[in-house]
């Protein structure tokens, strides 16, 4: 079960490489005769000391008059990645040209060169071209982002870099400067938000259809074919395990079992729904608005041998296309969030239920009473990004289920069961500066968008602004009236 787990989670990675490439945009003065700079570029060791993120710098070959190098970089973290990237690089003079070429033996390449240009005996100008290759595995999600976050890395690494040699030089001590990561924010407005969660209610039907027929195909090849979150038990436990454990635990607090009659609600590509006809060997449908995954639910359980029990139907759970009292019990995950009339999502569910059945199932949620900067700040952005309508509450849910008819035993936070903010490991702080910061076209779209949601939930949820509910309600037998 462990290598399986491992398999899983290596298939969502995948091993690509990584060209950046770095020219200086303008000359650095240097207030230093020519020569003098030109020796220190030539004493690599002591140089490097001006790089971001070294660890450290030796001759690959002892004698004197060696100029080959091994550069080991400080282990960092790519998205999800740990990282340790060494290269070996040739150094040699020419004229007032310092140039390196790369050597095999490590994980990554290098080359480039320094030109020192004279001004007067007291001060010259120095440009750098430098060309770097890295094999890395990444998040297939990242894949498409990496190239730009590695080109805009490398031009902050370079331009620190320079700027630390022009003072070390001048000062005759090692002055290392940091790279500079600004951050863009987008500022709205709380009356711009409420127009916007007004259009999206409007346009609900277009936008959920629209929105997943985009990102199905990515989100099936980075996250798999389960498409909710899931509170993590530990720190090793993979994805694939905590979205199974969670699906487990909704079934079995519902009680369904072979002789149920089930019905997911929003199934997406049926991650959910096949795992729980194959756990309790129950009959049941899933229901989706958007066609295109209906298309591929049907096709996965042909494939899984499971089309005698799992069957999909297209159609909007706000108005659910099943007679009264059909169904043992309703199951959903992370998909109430898409829909704009939540209170007539659980009517619909208390009418197509059996007297008696259950309402077990989890979703995204915001916090009791968020204030307007909440909103603004980490609801809206999630919401714009999700095709959410809007995000209702922990205690808004047990109403809307206590009004239906619905008896509530289950209405908790998920972060009482584990950790959510593993669900957006892949990205963290320093991958979320730099994408916010790059230029607005540089990354495909629909990686953008997918990656701006998922900063949008990491950041809502750090803040407790955003957090995962999970539910379990019943529908109350009918009482008998004595005249």
């Amino acid at each position: 079960n462990r290598d399986r787990k491992r398999t899983k989670e290596k298939e969502r990675n995948t091993m690509v490489q990584i060209k950046t490439t770095y020219t200086t945009k303008q000359p650095v003065d240097i207030d230093a005769p020519a020569e003098r700079v030109i020796d220190f570029l030539l004493d690599v060791q002591q140089c490097s000391k001006c790089y971001p993120f070294v660890d450290k710098v030796e001759k690959v070959d002892t004698s004197n008059n060696d100029t080959t190098f091994r550069w080991t970089m400080q282990e960092r973290r790519v998205g999800s990645i740990q990282m340790k990237a060494t290269h070996i690089s040739k150094y040699q003079r020419a004229n007032n040209t310092v140039t390196w070429v790369n050597v095999s033996g490590g994980n990554m390449s290098s080359t480039g060169k320094f030109v020192i240009t004279t001004i007067n005996n007291a001060k010259c100008q120095v440009i750098a071209e430098s060309t770097v290759e890295t094999d890395m595995e990444i998040p297939k999600l990242l894949v498409d982002f990496a190239s730009a976050m590695g080109q805009r890395e490398m031009a902050q690494s370079w331009d620190a870099y320079l700027i630390s040699i022009k003072k070390t030089v001048e000062a005759g001590q090692v002055v290392k400067v940091d790279p500079t990561e600004d951050v863009v924010v987008k500022d709205k407005t709380f009356e711009t938000v409420r127009l916007q969660e007004d259009l999206r209610t409007k346009n609900y039907q277009t936008m959920v259809s629209d929105y997943y027929d985009i990102v199905t195909e990515t989100y099936q090849s980075g996250w798999g074919n389960h498409f909710h979150f899931a509170p993590f038990s530990s720190s090793t436990e993979s994805l694939e395990s905590a979205v199974t454990r969670l699906e487990h635990t909704i079934a079995d607090q519902a009680r369904i079992t072979k002789d149920s009659h089930v019905l997911d609600v929003g199934c997406g590509v049926g991650g959910p729904t096949l795992e729980i006809a194959k756990y309790t060997g129950c009959k049941i449908r899933g229901l989706n608005i958007t066609k295109s995954q209906v298309a591929i639910c049907n096709d996965r359980a042909k494939k899984l041998g499971l089309s005698d029990r799992a069957s999909f139907d297209h159609g909007d759970a706000m108005a659910m296309p099943y007679p009264d009292n059909t169904f043992d019990v309703i199951t959903f995950f992370d998909s109430t969030c898409h829909m704009p009339d939540k209170q007539a999502f659980v009517k619909e569910c208390y009418r197509v239920l059996k007297p008696g059945g259950r309402l077990s199932g989890s979703d995204w949620l915001q916090c009791e009473k968020p204030t307007e900067k909440d909103i603004v700040q980490f609801i809206e952005p999630i919401c714009a990004h999700h095709s959410c309508p809007h995000l209702a509450s922990l205690d808004s849910y047990r109403s809307m289920m206590e009004k239906a008819g619905f008896y509530v035993h289950i209405a908790m936070d998920q972060r009482q069961c584990g950790d959510i903010l593993r669900n957006w490991e892949i990205l963290d702080h320093k991958t979320i500066n730099t994408f916010k910061a790059l230029p607005k076209g540089s990354v495909d779209p629909t990686i953008e968008m997918m990656i701006s949601g998922a900063i949008a939930l990491s950041e809502g949820a750090r803040h407790g602004a955003f957090i995962l509910g999970r539910f379990l309600a019943t529908k109350d037998v009918p009482r008998v009236v004595v005249a």
